[in-house]
């Protein structure tokens, strides 16, 4: 299935439903140089297949990231350079990113700034990464904060759910982009999703195809906003002591989980947030807040990113955002503690 997407007047050709196989069996390549960018477990486990696709008719050249999901970083893209510049000028490329959310960036900032002859292909290996794909910006870090930003968007935006690996929290940590949807952009999204996977084994079994569609609309629409909901929260996190016990998507749950319960304190919007967190746990996410982080640490850090990065969205309700707002620190305080006393609450089944 293809989806014309288009952002800020770029378009991509989003490709899902069908296997990378069967879309390069047919391709004109046209004698094009490929280079590969991928990460280093990506490489273990689809390079022979790749080979086998390319090869035949292509050259082909990899490049190989790191694993971590920061891989969008100086130290990388400065190695990623040295590898571009051995490459002549006369010729013509097909650059493909395939990987994670740092290889989306690091392969769109690249294409978009290489003097070479490119068109790009990104192909994301989770959810996670291809929301990354569907921004439309080209990111380099530092820090884990922006440092460099190209506005581009990839020509195709391949995604195969034949080649995600669902091992571990891989089906939990995609279903957040859907959860981030509902909230941001449809209560009725958001209500579909509580039916059709209501417990874990629904969400290991049935496949997110369905969903497809509906995400790439709402991402064309808003997806700035989607992204960007519980950015300021989960900012925090990174910068205050012990939030290092939490991983990088648990730190974006718990951000969007608390931009959630401040919106509705602000706003009084009718939602039973406590089913909705039952409903997470239920699936398998852990949603506590750590007790090593001290709540009023947390609150200074938060204002800190609020003075650094601006104010932060409202919901006006489930799926109707509504103004940024500044923050304020008594209004923070009580949202937290009113997070943690919600959370004990349901862990002593009342």
């Amino acid at each position: 299935m293809e989806f014309v997407y288009e952002k800020d007047d770029h378009q991509s050709q989003v490709i899902y439903g069908e296997t990378v196989a069967s879309l390069l069996k047919n391709e004109p390549f046209g004698g094009r140089h490929v280079l590969l960018i991928t990460n280093q477990r990506y490489y273990d486990l689809f390079s022979d297949k790749l080979i086998q696709l390319f090869n035949e008719r292509q050259n082909l050249d990899w490049y190989i990231c790191k694993n971590d999901v920061h891989c969008n970083n100086f130290s990388e893209l400065e190695a990623l350079l040295s590898f571009i510049t051995t490459f002549p000028e006369k010729e013509n490329y097909l650059l493909i990113g395939l990987g994670n959310e740092g290889v989306m960036h690091l392969s769109a900032f690249i294409d978009h700034t290489t003097i070479l002859e490119t068109e790009l292909w990104l192909m994301p290996l989770s959810l996670q990464s291809l929301s990354e794909s569907l921004a439309g910006t080209g990111l380099i870090e530092l820090q884990h904060k922006t440092a460099l930003s190209v506005t581009t968007l990839a020509d195709r935006i391949i995604y195969d759910q034949t080649m995600i690996r669902k091992e571990g929290d891989r089906q939990l940590i995609d279903f957040l982009v859907f959860i981030q949807c509902g909230l941001v952009c449809s209560h009725d999204f958001l209500r579909d999703l509580y039916k059709n996977f209501n417990d874990q084994q629904r969400l290991n079994q049935q496949s997110f195809n369905g969903l497809m569609n509906p995400l790439l609309r709402y991402y064309q629409k808003d997806e700035e906003l989607i992204r960007s909901f519980g950015r300021l929260f989960e900012q925090a996190f990174y910068r205050v002591d012990g939030g290092h016990l939490l991983s990088v998507y648990m730190k974006h749950l718990l951000g969007s989980l608390l931009q959630l319960l401040w919106s509705q304190q602000k706003m009084g919007f009718s939602f039973h947030i406590k089913n909705f967190l039952i409903w997470l746990i239920r699936l398998g996410y852990p949603i506590e807040f750590p007790d090593q982080i001290f709540v009023s640490d947390y609150v200074q850090e938060l204002l800190n990113c609020a003075e650094e990065y601006g104010k932060a969205m409202v919901l006006q309700d489930i799926g109707v955002p509504g103004e940024a707002e500044c923050f304020d620190a008594e209004e923070l305080l009580q949202t937290v503690d009113e997070y943690k006393k919600m959370i004990e609450n349901i862990k002593r089944g009342l």
